[in-house]
């Protein structure tokens, strides 16, 4: 039963090769949430409260993104040249031994370094997990293989945080252990203990070796420096000159740049703006957790009726770049939910859509260098947005009329109006496949030449 052709859907996290990997994503990726809140907590402590604690913090956010700019394209390509499941379970292991070291830290560059190099090794690990998971499960399930993953890696936040505070509680009542408590202690071994669970698990997953044409596979063979190098340019290439796949990441990547703008004005929206509290700022990263699952469950119930993605991506871009258009606007929390969970829909939409059409149109040739450049593209955008956003509210105060004269609804809507725009970019660059929607008979055709195709896709990797 652990053939990729006899696995069913509602078996997909039960039993198979696909469901240790996503178990292994899971518990990673809550070791990565307790990592991220614990390490927030300890650069405060490190900064001594006040502005100092404030600064300490943006300088860990600052370590946390910044290995984004080179680490997730290097991690394409270590994903594409050698064997995908070494190279994660070295990234879980490698990450527990570095958390470890946090237990010693005593100031801000020692903790700056350390999370610096954990984000190096997540970055390898997401091209090879991204690459790996066609390869583990039938077409059809790759909708609702991708909506499981986008539960693996933020459903598990809500759980992160309230385990992250019940550490925190149980550390507290312990002696004092360390120059910052023992906390620090509890905190770091459970989440070195996570890491160590999925490299375990990830050991246990039979992922076969990529399938390499002969000519690329003598380039391989002559260990020259530069065949790194080229193997980046091919992939950049590659994401640069395929139509859907640029149209893809590059909305991707845009999309994180608008939505960005909510992530880092939605404290301050729901707090000044709609004069709330914390309990408003919390309802509505409910409300969007929520709206992510709907949509999340709307398309991976499709499954393998899901045939014309790109445009179900570019619908999803426009319900959350109009969610939050919406929310820039309204006057009261319980409208901003409203609008949030909307977001959400969209959120799950465009990345289920997303993702599935990358695994579907990528050849497994060169799908770890795609991942990697969507990484790298997404984590620069969210740096930009972390940059500009504070800023901008600043410099848009009375600029705009009406109601959007107060700076944050204007970074609000702006980054709105950037998102809708790249889902009108993208459905009207694939318009043909929305034309197809309403063609039955084009349809059919679309079916069978997507079916004469991938068998020509099997039959060059049994060749190769």
């Amino acid at each position: 039963m652990n053939s990729v052709e006899e696995i069913r859907g509602r078996d997909l996290i039960r039993r198979g090769p696909f469901a240790k990997l996503w178990w292994a994503n899971s518990v990673s990726s809550l070791g990565d949430w307790v990592n991220i809140f614990a390490t927030l907590a300890l650069a405060a402590r490190i900064g001594g409260g006040g502005d100092g604690s404030t600064v300490a913090v943006i300088i860990s956010l600052v370590a946390r993104f910044l290995p984004g700019m080179l680490a997730g394209v290097v991690g394409g390509v270590v994903a594409d040249r050698w064997n995908r499941k070494i190279t994660m379970v070295v990234s879980d292991f490698g990450r527990a031994a570095l958390v470890g070291t946090l237990l010693f830290v005593s100031n801000l560059s020692q903790l700056f370094l350390v999370i610096v190099l954990v984000e190096i090794l997540g970055l390898f690990r997401q091209p090879a997990r991204e690459a790996v998971v066609p390869t583990l499960i039938a077409p059809k399930h790759l909708a609702a293989a991708n909506g499981l993953n986008l539960v693996s890696m933020y459903g598990t936040a809500p759980v992160g945080s309230a385990l992250f505070a019940l550490l925190t509680e149980f550390g507290e009542a312990l002696p004092q252990m360390g120059q910052f408590g023992a906390w620090v202690l509890t905190a770091f071994l459970f989440d070195m203990a996570t890491f160590l669970v999925s490299g375990f698990i990830t050991l246990r997953i039979p992922i076969k070796a990529t399938p390499l044409p002969e000519q690329r596979r003598m380039k391989l063979e002559r260990r020259s420096l530069a065949a790194p190098v080229r193997d980046l340019v091919e992939g950049w290439a590659q994401v640069g000159r395929r139509g859907p796949v640029r149209r893809l990441v590059w909305g991707m990547a845009v999309a994180l740049l608008g939505g960005g703008g909510l992530f880092v004005m939605g404290q301050p929206f729901t707090q000044q703006v709609l004069d709330s509290t914390e309990s408003g700022y919390g309802a509505l990263l409910t409300s969007l957790g929520m709206g992510v699952a709907i949509g999340m469950v709307l398309l991976a119930g499709l499954g393998k009726k899901l045939i014309h993605r790109e445009p179900i991506f570019a619908l999803g871009l426009w319900a959350a770049g109009g969610g939050i258009i919406f929310t820039s606007f309204s006057r009261s929390v319980f409208a901003a939910v409203g609008w949030v969970l909307l977001l959400g829909v969209g959120t799950g939409m465009a990345y289920v859509a997303g993702f599935t059409q990358l695994h579907s149109e990528v050849t497994d040739e060169i799908r770890g260098r795609t991942f990697g450049a969507l990484y790298t593209l997404g984590r620069l955008a969210l740096l930009v947005s972390l940059a500009v956003a504070g800023v901008g509210a600043v410099a848009l105060e009375g600029l705009l009329p009406g109601i959007l004269g107060n700076g944050i609804r204007a970074v609000l809507f702006i980054s709105g109006v950037a998102v809708l725009l790249t889902g009108l970019a993208t459905l009207w660059a694939a318009r043909s496949q929305l034309r197809m929607v309403f063609d039955p008979e084009a349809m059919a055709a679309m079916r069978d030449t997507s079916q004469v195709l991938g068998m020509l896709r099997h039959r060059r990797s049994d060749k190769s």
